[in-house]
């Protein structure tokens, strides 16, 4: 594999040399993070801000800026880039209405002078919205949260090589297979720890006109294993805070989550979280052979060589 790092220092795009190895890493909903060391010369002058790029047999897999650089050697800095999901991590006030998720992706880039990719249709029009002093990556998740719960689709913003782009996790489908043969190994969780419910309150409060309406559902059986880990729901739009909507929320939360990392499995760029990926793997207390859902990827780059530790959700 040809690796070539390149650097604009304001005039020109720079190759510098890379000690040792580079790592990607790509977590779902989130701004991807190249973190590389390089050694300083002559020609080699770059400030925070500087634009990077990231090719792997001459196929451009990043596209970002400096952010931070650090130095334990005269000689030697240590780098980190980001893509420009970066900025999703700005805060604003905002009011929508009768919106979709792909319609709040192109107002926030069109603020942000954010190039704008393939975006997909959610399927879904979202009733009022009032976000007040949060960041846009915050925003979009809480949107694309409704998506899943309404709809049983899961959708995820990412950073294509310079263009801000929404997709399916389908849509996204990497066509690999992670065996015990080909990975270096993995760690397996179970847990009720987070974003696990069996009791769901939904709330619609109407202050001004003194309105205020409860429907809960729960799963007694869970309750009796579990006891009561209870969501709320709050929200203005009284078509969405329905018992419908309570049982909708529960039959998505009441499972126990299921973790898994895979270790040292052969990289494959086109990896990043919300991609998902074939598993078929013996986990001790069951056999998995299942797509799943990738939470974080880390490809590690040295010597023309690419491994990616995976964090795992199993569907």
């Amino acid at each position: 594999m040809q690796v070539d790092l390149l650097i604009n220092d304001g005039k020109n795009w720079l190759r510098p040399q890379v000690l040792s190895g580079l790592r990607l890493q790509r977590a779902a909903n989130a701004a991807a993070v190249l973190d590389f060391v390089v050694v300083k010369n002559g020609m080699l002058n770059f400030l925070e801000g500087a634009p990077v790029r990231l090719r792997l047999d001459g196929q451009t897999v990043f596209v970002g800026r400096v952010f931070s650089k650090r130095r334990r050697q005269p000689e030697l800095i240590q780098v980190r880039a980001y893509d420009q999901l970066r900025y999703l991590q700005n805060r604003d006030c905002c009011m929508l209405r009768d919106f979709t998720p792909g319609d709040l992706l192109r107002r926030i880039c069109s603020e942000n002078n954010m190039q704008l990719g393939k975006v997909a249709d959610c399927g879904l029009r979202l009733g009022a919205h009032s976000f007040d002093n949060r960041r846009y990556l915050d925003m979009l998740a809480e949107v694309l949260a409704e998506v899943w719960q309404a709809r049983g689709r899961r959708y995820f913003v990412y950073d294509d090589c310079g263009a801000v782009c929404l997709q399916s996790c389908w849509d996204m489908r990497v066509n690999i297979l992670l065996a015990a043969d080909c990975i270096g190994g993995y760690e397996y969780a179970t847990s009720i720890d987070e974003k696990t419910y069996n009791r769901v309150k939904v709330i619609y409060e109407d202050k001004r006109k003194g309105l205020r309406k409860e429907f809960v559902a729960e799963d007694g059986g869970k309750i009796a294993d579990w006891g009561v880990l209870q969501l709320v729901s709050k929200n203005a739009d009284a078509k969405q805070q329905t018992y419908s909507r309570a049982r909708e929320l529960l039959q998505l939360y009441r499972q126990r989550r299921e973790s898994l990392l895979v270790l040292q499995a052969p990289g494959n760029i086109m990896v990043r979280g919300g991609s998902m990926v074939g598993v078929r793997l013996n986990l001790g207390e069951q056999l998995v052979d299942c797509w799943a859902l990738v939470k974080r990827a880390e490809h590690l780059i040295e010597q023309g060589n690419c491994l990616m530790n995976l964090s795992l959700e199993l569907q």
